[in-house]
């Protein structure tokens, strides 16, 4: 993996294990936007391709009745347990998917500049800003893409998680890493 030096212009590191929760329920419905947010912290995003972050979890948009959400594995229990207490009874459905995905942080100067070797998305500040949020494919993986403050986050089936550190390694080279 790439160097994790300040000056490097391409930083590349797993994200250590967290939990993932997905959520699906229909986010105009009062009672169920009302509990999402008490359990959450935070609104659940209906802006395509937006997040909201809160001390206990990053809410990423994925579709009109879609959401991924971010937590510390400490936090995951007892945020799926809070979600299952607040829409009991709602049209809603709440997956542990922990286990399902692995994350890489990709940072520095060049981190946009090498996702764009093998994601079609626009990354320039301008048009994918922090907060942004989408499911894009990278190289042949499909990935879910958070730009963060420090970067990118990005979230791989765990069966093509080997393919794609592999992948970006191989693309950081260039950048010294």
């Amino acid at each position: 993996m790439a160097d994790t030096m300040t000056d490097t212009p391409v930083r590349i590191a797993p994200l250590p294990a967290g939990g993932k929760l997905i959520l699906r329920a229909d986010a105009a419905d009062k009672k169920i936007a009302a509990a999402a947010k008490k359990a959450l912290g935070v609104a659940l995003p209906t802006e395509p391709l937006t997040s909201t972050a809160s001390d206990k979890a990053t809410v990423c948009w994925l579709g009109p009745d879609e959401w991924l959400l971010l937590c510390t594995e400490e936090e995951r229990a007892a945020l799926q347990a809070a979600l299952e207490t607040g829409l009991a009874g709602q049209h809603a459905a709440i997956v542990d998917v922990s286990d399902v995905y692995l994350g890489f942080d990709v940072a520095g100067e060049k981190a946009a500049e090498l996702l764009a070797k093998g994601c079609s998305l626009d990354l320039h500040p301008t048009a994918f800003a922090q907060g942004h949020v989408a499911r894009t494919t990278l190289a042949k993986a499909d990935i879910t893409l958070l730009r963060s403050a420090e970067g990118f986050r990005l979230y791989v089936l765990r069966s093509f998680a080997d393919y794609a550190g592999l992948w970006l390694e191989d693309a950081a080279r260039e950048y010294g890493g």
